[in-house]
């Protein structure tokens, strides 16, 4: 007998759970993100400057609802998987030489960043305000810090950990760093093709120390030195008092 749908066993939904989770959060983050009516709500009520911080910063801490709190509460009560499961625990001390990886990987990114900020991207900062100070520099860091720790429970916790267990760790590594690149195609070609390498060293730090810090920790000083550095050289922008 020819089944139209195959049937569905507790161990494909170690697999289908997971992925499923991760494109539906993405999805509900990425059309918030990019669109043009919630963008229009914020400079209709506000004066320039403050839209542009408060849709970009509102936006992110929306991505961390959707790629984080979201998948995690699907994955506790669909797969057993709780947040610990899926990396969201300190390194264990044994783990040291690890560190000493990720810091420098930390570095090497910091590093990149910073190089590639002398090219004029005109995507970034995000946040494209004209006159900035130090409260919308801090509120600029911590949104990239919420929004990049959900992104980072996405990617390296749920689209890694339970995809190990189901198909091994090379497949799930793969499966992790196509998707991540994937996900970078519409910033350009320079950051698909940065994510495949980015993307591997993550996940390989990840299951190494199997916890999620380093991953985010790293992306975080990545995004902060980016930023930074994308403001400072930006011709359109200056601090307050300049």
């Amino acid at each position: 007998m020819i089944h139209l749908i195959p049937p569905f066993s507790s161990a494909d939904a170690q697999s289908v759970v997971p992925l499923s989770m991760a494109l539906v959060g993405f999805l509900m983050f990425w059309f918030v993100f990019h669109s043009e009516s919630i963008r229009r709500v914020f400079h209709s009520r506000m004066e320039h400057d403050a839209a542009c911080l408060w849709h970009i910063f509102t936006t992110k801490a929306w991505g961390f609802v959707t790629m984080a709190v979201f998948p995690a509460v699907v994955l506790q009560y669909a797969i057993g998987k709780s947040p610990v499961d899926l990396g969201l625990v300190w390194p264990a001390e044994h783990n040291a030489l690890i560190w000493q990886w990720t810091l420098g990987l930390g570095s090497i990114v910091m590093l990149v960043a910073a190089l590639g900020a002398r090219k004029f991207d005109p995507q970034y900062p995000q946040i494209q305000a004209r006159v900035w100070n130090g409260s919308m520099m801090a509120l600029n860091w911590l949104g990239w810090a919420l929004y990049l720790a959900g992104y980072e429970f996405l990617f390296r916790g749920v689209l890694l950990f339970p995809l190990v267990e189901t198909f091994g760790e090379w497949p799930a590594v793969a499966i992790n760093t196509v998707l991540y690149s994937a996900t970078h195609v519409p910033k350009g070609r320079d950051e698909a093709i940065g994510a495949i390498p980015l993307g591997f060293l993550l996940c390989w730090v990840t299951l190494q120390t199997e916890s999620l810090w380093p991953a985010i920790l790293v992306h975080i000083l990545m995004a902060w030195t980016n930023t930074t550095a994308r403001f400072m050289r930006h011709p359109q922008m200056k601090w307050k008092g300049q």
